[in-house]
């Protein structure tokens, strides 16, 4: 890489800059190999300590304009595109509508480049700074502005759709997601991911796809820097990182993974202190101390844990763009700042910063201290409803699943079923059996007889596809109550919905179980046509507000939920449930709203962790779920 060899005795408010020795010929062809990664990273560290107040000063400076004024923009933009279109919410099923209106389609138009040049102006920023400084130029806040403007005209050129997949795919699945507030959270969700694990030949598949996309964000990683350093377009840009990493795969991968790496473990590690402190104090001091504790450790870790999001970033960015000037066969110059020419101003300007931080740490802290001493009032009703069943005890949709999440006391068992060829209802979630049982069929081509000859598979246990009479019958004499999930595939024979509820109404428990769907007109006609039934609708992958049903409760997919929607729920009298939540942080997130419901297939978890967060103050485990974003063993 080419360090350069000259000293130009740059000093500039203290800080001496100079350049590193010269690399040998033989190590820059390729370099850094993996031994040479120690000092590479080392210079940048260097490199980052020099300016980090900066950079971080401009990382709160772009979060808090895409936190206060983007954010809130965006949202009232959005609004005004459902309202265009009839419209209270987009899903997977009501998108065509929106998309059909020339008004919502330009107000779309207009959110996604207000997003992308908030976005790209943030990342941008960074790497105009990173590069004026890796090219020994003086930190000038006007210079810095005009690299700006120069190149977000050229990213926001055309053709701006490549950069919003790079903005808002690749670099959030690249580990740069918690960086930005506006695409915090862009991944993939949760029960896609839960449905790609459980056989073996899914879980194989989900790997593959997972390695493409690692592959695809390491061949695409050099696109914005070779953007602003080789003042590309957009496309060329693109082309000329893919020709860049060509040969460079593992090289990238490390140079990048060792600094994300000790990141992701060094967050984790803070957290789980924090988390051992805080379950050590409740043991030790008083109730009203154990809150104070646990609500300083929740401010001190989002502030500590900014810190390390924001110097993690800074220096990826800084490897970045040592490898684009390499690329382009431009020097680094090394900066470095020595504690010897800080001044006393500069030292009593970072100790008033810290000071203030801290400040706002602890008053932050101390408002909710409050409530860090209460107990949750409203939990301990919560239904916990088995996802199939229980998995850890038996095959999804099977009676040994249904027996396993009876066994676990869960209070409901949500089950799926759909109809077969010749028109009887089977408990299946998968239209095609080739992922539970390796056979490449669908139920709706195949006859009663023929589902019931299969064998499903799943962690290690085997079982029979039961009938929806079946099913039911052995549910109410373990006598535990179903969600009837119907499953409408679009193959369904006319009076489809007039079969489910006959075949239902034959095992007798019709108006024992409650009943939903992701169907909006089966819903309708269901509640329509028994209004006594406790029916709902089930709403994955939602933007906006809920969609407006007759029915009685609301299912909603995780990451689509928000405390906004349970009120808007409640605010119409009904229910939420929210699915499928795993994880104890989450379940314990959701206990403490609280939630009318969650569909888990945790269902031991879900039981515990409701009883402790019913019955003990919200400082034995609140640390750990406020703080699990940080942590990778959370």
């Amino acid at each position: 890489m080419g360090f350069g060899s000259v000293d130009n005795g740059m000093k500039t408010g203290g800080q001496r800059q100079k350049n590193s020795p010269a690399l040998p010929p033989t190590l820059r062809q390729g370099w850094p190999k993996f031994l040479e990664a120690v000092p590479f990273l080392a210079r940048i560290m260097k490199l980052s300590h020099a300016r980090i107040f900066r950079y971080l000063g401009i990382i709160v400076l772009m979060q808090s304009i895409n936190g206060f004024v983007v954010l809130p923009v965006i949202k009232y933009l959005f609004g005004k595109a459902l309202e265009a279109s009839s419209l209270s919410n987009i899903t997977d099923r009501t998108y065509p509508a929106i998309l059909a209106h020339p008004v919502s389609v330009a107000l779309l138009i207009a959110i996604a480049m207000i997003a992308l040049i908030a976005v790209s102006l943030q990342f941008t920023t960074i790497v105009v700074m990173v590069n004026r400084q890796q090219s020994g130029q003086p930190p000038s806040v006007w210079a810095m502005c005009q690299d700006v403007a120069k190149c977000l005209g050229r990213l926001l050129s055309y053709p701006s759709p490549v950069m919003l997949v790079y903005f808002f795919l690749a670099l959030p699945m690249g580990g740069l997601g918690l960086s930005s507030v506006l695409i915090q959270g862009v991944g993939i969700p949760p029960f896609i991911t839960r449905e790609y694990l459980k056989a073996p030949l899914s879980t194989g598949i989900y790997a593959v796809m997972i390695a493409a996309i690692i592959y695809a964000n390491l061949r695409l990683i050099l696109t914005l820097p070779l953007l602003v350093v080789g003042r590309k377009r957009p496309l060329a840009a693109v082309g000329e990182s893919l020709r860049a990493t060509h040969k460079n795969f593992f090289r990238h991968l490390l140079l990048l993974g060792i600094p994300l790496g000790a990141a992701v473990l060094g967050a984790s590690v803070m957290v789980e202190l924090l988390v051992w402190g805080t379950d050590l104090a409740d043991s030790l001091v008083t109730a009203q101390t154990s809150a104070m504790l646990a609500s300083i450790s929740i401010g001190l870790g989002h502030s500590l844990g900014f810190l390390i999001i924001g110097a993690a970033t800074v220096v990826m960015i800084q490897v970045l763009v040592a490898l684009c000037r390499e690329r382009l066969g431009l020097p680094v110059i090394l900066e470095e700042r020595s504690l010897a020419h800080r001044t006393a101003q500069q030292r009593g300007t970072r100790a008033s910063l810290a000071s203030v931080a801290f400040g706002l740490v602890i008053s932050v802290s101390f408002s909710a201290m409050p409530a860090m001493g209460d107990t949750t009032e409203g939990a301990e009703n919560t239904l916990v409803i088995g996802h199939r069943g229980y998995s850890g005890g038996g095959v999804e949709n099977t009676l040994g699943g249904l027996e396993a999440a009876a066994a676990n006391q869960a209070d409901v068992v949500e089950a799926d079923f759909q109809e077969t060829k010749d028109g009887h209802f089977v408990a299946s979630h998968d239209t095609n059996l080739l992922m539970v049982a390796g056979r490449n069929q669908n139920i709706y081509e195949m006859t009663l007889v023929e589902v019931q000859e299969v064998t499903v598979r799943e962690g290690g246990f085997t079982d029979k596809i039961p009938t929806m009479g079946q099913y039911l019958k052995r549910a109410d004499e373990l006598g535990i109550q179903v969600l009837v999930e119907l499953k409408v595939t679009g193959h369904e024979k006319a009076g489809y919905l007039k079969r489910f509820l006959a075949e239902v109404d034959a095992t007798g428990t019709t108006e024992k179980n409650i009943y939903h769907s992701l169907n909006g007109h089966a819903v309708q006609e269901i509640k329509k046509q028994r209004p006594k039934l406790r029916v709902g609708l089930t709403v994955a992958m939602s933007f906006g507000g809920l969609p407006k049903t007759n029915g009685d409760f609301y299912t909603v997919e995780q990451a689509s939920f928000s405390e906004e929607l349970l009120a808007e729920a409640h605010a119409r009298d009904k229910e939420v449930y929210v699915w499928t939540v795993n994880d104890q942080a989450t379940i314990r997130q959701l206990l403490s709203i609280p939630v009318d419901g969650i569909v888990t297939d945790n269902v031991k978890l879900a039981v515990d962790n409701r009883a402790m967060v019913a019955t003990n103050p919200a400082s034995e485990y609140q640390v750990g779920y406020s703080l699990a974003y940080l942590d990778i063993f959370r």
